[in-house]
């Protein structure tokens, strides 16, 4: 069994005005989408590997109910208050119907799953100063998926996620799961004094590197 990487969240301002920095930069939204009982809500910027999504809080009782609370999404929404690592990393197999994950785990039954149907969720998604990391029910790249081919940025040297750095503030060891990613070349780790997300494009072919207001964490590099 293989992993892929499926998305990586960002958490943002309600209706993330912070897309808008996305679009001035020549992206085109993939898609919106309300996480019914979760109390979050997302828009989506599409490549052809995989998908960057901005995540923001919705509905504060939900968020907080018994079931979704574990994820800690109330304080990742709030990361500004919190200090909370606001970035998540969803993970898929490269075999259909597989969401076997290899480290320990967590079932989160999510209410806009099917009743009975749940997610993997990475054991450590207690440490709330680190990414949470979980699988997706997904197991084709966006590129694959009819519903969203038509969706991808056609932005030239965007075309695929290569690489992804991420850097987290504090001393303490990694945990072992995000480890375990980067044994797999699916994420580098480094710390630092703030939160910050570092996406390649295409091997960085041309050389190029974008970095965004303070409150979207994240560079490009294509």
């Amino acid at each position: 069994m293989g992993l892929e990487l499926d998305h990586i969240f960002v958490c943002v301002e309600p209706e993330a005005p912070e897309a808008e920095f996305l679009k001035a930069f020549g992206f085109e939204e993939g898609n919106r989408r309300t996480h019914l009982g979760q109390g979050t809500a997302n828009v989506c910027f599409l490549f052809h590997n995989a998908y960057l999504e901005l995540l923001w809080l919705r509905d504060i009782n939900e968020i907080l109910s018994s079931v979704v609370r574990p994820l800690g999404l109330w304080e990742r929404c709030c990361w500004g208050e919190t200090q909370a690592c606001p970035f998540g990393i969803s993970l898929r197999s490269d075999v259909p119907g597989s969401l076997e994950l290899p480290f320990a785990t967590w079932n989160y039954y999510a209410p806009f799953l099917p009743k009975g149907a749940s997610l993997p969720i990475a054991a450590n998604s207690e440490n709330l100063s680190e990414p949470l990391i979980f699988m997706s029910p997904v197991s084709l790249q966006p590129s694959a998926s009819p519903l969203k081919r038509g969706l991808l940025i056609n932005k030239p040297g965007f075309d695929e996620i290569t690489k992804l750095q991420i850097t987290l503030p504090g001393e303490k060891n990694f945990s072992a799961e995000l480890r375990k990613l980067t044994e797999l070349g699916l994420v580098e780790l480094k710390r630092g004094d703030r939160f910050h997300l570092e996406i390649e494009f295409n091997q960085a072919q041309s050389g190029q590197i974008q970095l965004f207001d303070s409150k979207l964490p994240i560079s490009f590099y294509w």
